[in-house]
């Protein structure tokens, strides 16, 4: 044997290798079974186990992948031949089309063979039977009974889309209102549908500001917004606005207060913005221009600080007298004309604080400012990159930052509602921010809670994740489980792992978004398909086409519902007022409360029973404070009772309970079917707190007499005498508005009220609040209480009458008697020092504007066509 072998071996070498002959070849010597096994692999074998280059590839002397069939191979359409085959050589012999020739003849060898071996199993089996073999039946016969149900299987076992669009939900009341939700906005329609009488009683009972302490000019443009009234005079106006500032320390605490307990869900407005340029310039301390919209963006920063201090209780009157100012600020400078990148920031932080307000009727508010906002970042150029324009350096950074977070909310928005976002992908040409350039200009300032990371995830995942849940088209699920995957892809950032232990609320409340953002992500891109599996296979959906769709939805609702749970323990008073993070939730909430009654036969891990009650009790102390988690708290208790109820039959009779379609119904509603609704008008009667729907408006949008306020401790307001009418006031120098003088309101308050008080030609101002002469710029001070937050205007040094400007509503302000001991005496004593006086202030006249006093049409185009729309408009602005 030794022998034998070693000859061979000798033969080989003399032979060399490429003599061998080709495998499969007739003429081939044989050999026995010892060289067979010892002889190396010949090429063909080593092309089958892709350890070299295909045939094809190797004979065109390009790259080969070395698969079977190969890439290359399959994309010339030659896969067949791959890996040992080759076209036959000759004039274009790289195309495909060369090879048919070669294929044909294949073709027509293997049919040969094919009748050969039905003509021997003809044979064979009339010697046994007097049937033809099932294998000879008709080609055709074979073909329309056979090849006809194996398609029907293959669509069967492939799970397509549905046959009709979800479009969403569309709601109409009897007035002729309406209202959208498509298809991803779900859980709105779903919120909707509930009955509202539980929710009412559970929410907390907001109290409602009474403007009629603030001027009538400064009223009508909060009533105007978004246009400016007219017959107002932004440079008369806006003193008076400005006097209502809080002291600079309190600014600087609010300013705080708002991005230490905000940056975590956007990055709107920076601290060096606020503190370092903004606040020295509206308090004079720097000689710059400025123009109302750069005092809105204060106003509006102090108004959603103080729905987040937690000092102050939630919804307080602080936050919306704060809010009303920064509104009618905006509509001194024409928001649809005049615009700017601060008009952006205030527009989105207008939103922001809408949705944080505490009212359901709200919340349209709030989809539309930010709707505006991605309108008006449009029409200035916000959507190209700032380097187009010139902008480098801290400009361009912080540029970029800013459109980015409002994509990122104007594409959660859309999730939410199922409504189209107002900016588009397909437009965008602003880059991402470089991370040289976050390390550089975030020194100093409050931790984001996204930045490059949360770019990236919105650039990459968040935006297909729209374009799929929002399709007319619904798309196909081969492209939502590779949308599936590549979410599941995105890599958190490392330093979270080890900030995990720190109790700063910016910290801790960045890990916990971060740490579900994704299963939010797949959340949304999963529970349209989880609705469909859960009504067409209610048996078991696992067992479904959908099956990975539900177990997505499942362990994703899972993780949001315990990170929410641990961070509500974690700090309890700021997640309650945060409205989007009980929407989120309460999403999740519902699709573990549809298997926690229509599962229970399901091995899920952990059991959905258990995470919907554990989450119920958490909605539950929400609701406290939260009226978002008090609307939310009906839907989830009907869920329960639901699910405790198939429990018992289930452990009773071993078998689901039968649905009484309202199950169904609600799945219908959650996963965005069409649905039409229309109600009775008879149903349309307004409640008394957060209305769900009435035309999108809320009470300050009536022109009725606004409501008196329902006081709280330490916070109770009352009436202040009317303002001065807008009117161009007389000429006085360009040098500015006069630096305060006098002495503080809150220290010279008594004796400035004795002096109003014995003054026969103008009204007392009730509270004791200072009348300051023209020449007096004063701020608040909030040290011994929010009441010193408000004192008298100043007015213009003209003599004309004040006109009511159709704000008859002011004369309805009594001041109240329910007002906390809290309260400072002297303003107590004070409060109803101007009520006797009450009708000397109704019985004034309106008076008709002065004829050419004020801007003319010419002088407003003039202005608007001179516009930068880069820079704010200086007709607009200050000089202080």
């Amino acid at each position: 044997m030794a022998s034998q072998s070693t000859s061979y071996q000798q033969a080989q070498q003399r032979e060399g290798p490429s003599q061998l002959p080709a495998a499969g070849s007739s003429n081939e010597p044989p050999r026995d079974s010892l060289s067979i096994k010892t002889r190396p692999p010949t090429k063909a074998t080593r092309r089958i186990r892709g350890e070299i280059a295909c045939a094809e590839c190797r004979r065109l002397k390009i790259r080969c992948d070395r698969t079977v069939p190969c890439s290359t191979c399959v994309k010339r359409g030659c896969g067949a031949l791959c890996p040992n085959g080759t076209i036959p050589p000759g004039e274009g012999s790289r195309f495909v089309l060369a090879a048919t020739d070669h294929l044909h003849h294949k073709m027509t060898k293997m049919e040969a063979r094919m009748r050969s071996l039905e003509d021997a199993l003809a044979i064979i089996h009339t010697s046994e039977s007097d049937r033809p073999h099932p294998l000879l039946s008709s080609k055709d016969e074979f073909d329309d009974e056979e090849e006809e149900p194996t398609l029907q299987a293959v669509s069967q076992d492939s799970p397509q889309s549905p046959l009709s669009p979800p479009l969403g939900t569309l709601w109409m009341d009897g007035q002729g209102g309406s209202r959208f939700f498509g298809p991803s906005g779900g859980s709105e329609s779903l919120l909707m549908s509930s009955s509202g009488s539980k929710a009412r009683k559970a929410s907390p009972v907001l109290q409602e500001l009474d403007p009629s302490y603030l001027a009538p000019e400064i009223n009508q443009c909060y009533q105007s917004f978004p246009f400016t009234p007219p017959n107002i005079i932004a440079s008369s106006v806006q003193p008076m606005i400005e006097s209502f500032l809080p002291s600079i320390d309190r600014a600087i605490t609010l300013c705080d207060t708002f991005l230490e307990h905000l940056s975590w869900m956007f990055h709107i407005v920076s601290r060096h913005k606020l503190v370092n340029e903004l606040i020295p310039i509206l308090y004079k301390q720097v000689n710059t221009p400025y123009g109302p919209h750069d005092l809105a963006l204060l106003l509006v920063v102090l108004g959603i600080g103080s729905l987040v201090d937690l000092n102050l209780p939630p919804y307080n009157l602080e936050a919306q007298h704060y809010y009303r100012l920064a509104r009618a600020t905006l509509a001194l400078q024409p928001v649809l004309g005049a615009q700017s990148m601060v008009t952006i920031k205030v527009l989105h932080l207008m939103s922001v604080y809408n949705g944080m307000s505490g009212k359901e009727s709200n919340l349209d508010q709030s989809y539309i400012l930010l709707d505006l906002a991605g309108q008006v970042a449009l029409r200035i150029g916000f959507h190209v990159d700032p380097s187009m324009w010139g902008f480098e350096g801290r400009e361009a950074y912080d540029r970029r930052v800013y459109f980015w977070n409002l994509m990122a909310g104007v594409l959660w928005q859309s999730l939410v509602t199922g409504r189209p976002p107002s900016l588009l992908m397909s437009y965008i040409d602003c880059r991402l921010p470089s991370v040289e350039d976050e390390n550089l200009y975030q020194e100093g300032e409050v931790p984001l809670g996204f930045g490059i990371w949360g770019f990236k995830a919105s650039q990459e995942c968040l935006i297909p994740l729209v374009r799929l849940a929002l399709a007319a088209k619904p798309p196909s699920y081969e492209s939502v489980v590779e949308l599936d995957r590549k979410i599941r892809d995105l890599a958190l950032p490392k330093a979270d792992a080890s900030q995990s232990r720190t109790d700063r609320t910016a910290i801790s409340m960045r890990i916990f978004v971060r740490s579900h953002y994704q299963d939010l992500m797949l959340m949304f891109l999963h529970r349209a398909h989880f609705a469909q599996a859960m009504t067409e296979y209610p048996n078991n959906p696992l067992h479904s086409p959908y099956s990975q769709s539900v177990s997505a939805a499942y362990s994703s609702a899972c993780s949001v519902l315990q990170d929410t749970r641990a961070q509500f323990i974690k700090k309890p008073l700021l997640c309650a007022r945060i409205w989007r993070m009980w929407s989120l939730a309460f999403s999740a909430a519902v699709i573990v409360g549809t298997l926690a009654i229509r599962g229970i036969h399901l091995n899920l891990k952990p059991p959905p029973l258990e995470e919907f009650e554990a989450i119920f009790k958490v909605f539950t102390s929400a609701a406290e404070t939260s009226n978002r988690a008090a609307r939310a708290l009906p839907v989830l208790e009907a869920m329960l009772q639901k699910a405790h109820q198939a429990h018992n039959y289930y452990n009773e009779q071993g078998k689901l309970a039968p649905s009484d379609g309202q199950d169904v119904d609600e799945l219908l509603y959650f996963g965005g079917q069409t649905n039409f609704i229309q109600e009775q008008p008879a149903e349309r009667t307004r409640p008394p707190h957060a209305p769900p729907f009435y035309h999108g408006r809320s009470h300050e949008q009536s022109m009725s007499p606004p409501p008196r306020i329902a006081h709280q401790s330490g916070a109770g307001l009352s009436r202040r005498p009317t303002s001065p009418m807008a009117y161009p006031p007389t000429p006085r120098p360009s040098s500015a508005v006069p630096q305060p003088q006098g002495p503080h309101p809150r220290h010279g308050m008594q004796h400035q009220h004795q002096q109003a008080s014995s003054s026969s030609s103008r009204t007392p101002p009730p509270m004791g609040l200072p009348m300051p002469s023209p020449q007096y710029q004063t701020f608040a001070d909030l040290s011994g209480g929010w009441n010193g937050l408000f004192h008298e205007v100043p007015e213009p040094s003209y003599g004309l009458q004040r006109s009511s400007a159709g704000l008859s509503s002011n004369a309805n302000a009594n001041a109240s008697s329910s007002n906390s001991g809290a309260r400072p005496q002297r303003v107590a004593n004070l409060a109803g020092a101007g009520q006797h006086q009450q009708p000397q202030r109704q019985n004034r006249q309106t008076v008709a504007p002065v004829p050419g006093e004020g801007q003319m049409l010419d002088d407003r185009w003039a202005s608007f066509m001179n516009y930068d729309l880069l820079r704010e408009p200086m007709q607009y602005c200050r000089w202080h």
